[in-house]
């Protein structure tokens, strides 16, 4: 059995279709970047059950309304985690963010 996890990142041009898998013979380690689309939670709990992941970890980006919803629709058998970052992270972070998105208007 290999351990199965996922990275979310929530990003406004994402497509929660396209997924990236880096795989050894053990673990798997699946990458979304999941949109802002409304049924962005539920494609999330899809592919989950699809592919039987253990672990998710969702960016900072998500809310902890957001954080809730993933972990009721994917439920008890999935360990969901967010990364966070400190003060300074969060600016560096942010900074770039906006350069990016400067390009989605």
């Amino acid at each position: 059995m290999k351990f199965n996890t996922m990275y979310v990142s929530k990003w406004a041009d994402g497509d929660p279709h396209d997924v990236t898998v880096i795989e050894t013979p053990t673990f798997s380690l699946h990458s979304m970047v999941a949109g802002d689309s409304c049924n962005r939670i539920a494609e999330i709990g899809k592919y989950c059950r699809a592919n039987n992941i253990h672990s998710i970890i969702l960016c900072p980006g998500f809310t902890n309304s957001m954080v809730a919803q993933v972990t009721t629709e994917v439920g008890n058998e999935v360990a969901v985690a967010v990364s966070r970052t400190d003060g300074l992270g969060s600016v560096i972070s942010a900074r770039a963010r906006n350069e990016a998105k400067k390009g989605l208007k």
